[in-house]
């Protein structure tokens, strides 16, 4: 029995793991609950009552009436589109549109390139790299690729050299963070744009509002999960008769 039980892929369970903390430590929690999820590889079995949540976490979703009736088990993005009843509506709460931002990974979508700077380096060298390439961010980024600041071009005029200085409230969202994280740190920061960040906190690009806003009008348009098993409880269990020679398995 012991050899038995330490074959079977080990569960883990979260009970409300998130509740405590403030909105932007909690995004965080959760792009790095993923992260570790992607390495290990392990079933988690997380219960909230924060629905986004569930969105962002979940593979599959199941939604509890009063008396622990499962009333609708699918995937994410079959809950949005078609709500088992008016029960799972009320859960999903207003706004389901914008809900669908949270099924879509912020790696998903076309990042917009910026020229990266070294703390020191020559201002009009890095100027002239980011016109040579197109592109109209800067990003100065550390030994390790991580961002450090984001100066504007007439701030960087200003001055001789890329200034060391670090900016401990830049927009940064993950590569595994949704689009609705996303939207919620460029409204927070107010600059219409976040610094994307990827394995080790690695600059990626940047993401615009403008991307975010495409991406709504596009979940408007079409919903997928076409081939998502529903989930109701619309009958009643067999009943399986254990006894020997009785069929049970």
């Amino acid at each position: 029995m012991a050899r038995a039980l330490a074959a079977d892929p080990p569960v883990l369970l979260m009970d409300e793991p998130f509740g405590a903390v403030d909105p932007i430590t909690r995004q965080r929690l959760q792009d790095e609950l993923i992260n570790i999820q992607h390495e290990l590889q392990k079933t988690i079995v997380c219960v909230t009552h924060d629905f986004d949540e569930a969105v962002k976490l979940g593979d599959w979703i199941a939604v509890f009436d009063e008396g622990a009736r499962v009333v609708q088990y699918d995937a994410p993005e079959r809950i949005l589109a078609e709500p088992a009843d008016e029960f799972v509506e009320d859960f999903i709460g207003s706004g389901a549109g914008l809900k669908q931002l949270t099924l879509t990974r912020v790696r998903e979508v076309d990042l917009v390139p910026a020229a990266t700077a070294r703390p020191g380096e020559d201002v009009r060298a890095v100027l002239r790299r980011a016109d040579e390439t197109g592109t109209r961010d800067v990003v100065v980024v550390d030994d390790r690729g991580r961002p450090l600041s984001w100066p504007s071009r007439r701030q960087l005029e200003r001055v001789g050299t890329v200034p060391r200085e670090r900016n401990e409230r830049l927009p940064l969202v993950g590569t595994n963070s949704t689009l609705n994280d996303a939207l919620d740190t460029m409204l927070v920061s107010s600059t219409g744009a976040a610094l994307v960040v990827g394995a080790r906190d690695r600059f990626e690009g940047v993401i615009y509002v403008e991307t975010v806003m495409a991406a709504i009008t596009e979940a408007r348009r079409s919903v997928a999960a076409e081939d998502a098993p529903l989930g109701h409880n619309t009958g009643e269990l067999p009943a399986v008769d254990a006894t020997p020679g009785g069929g049970g398995r």
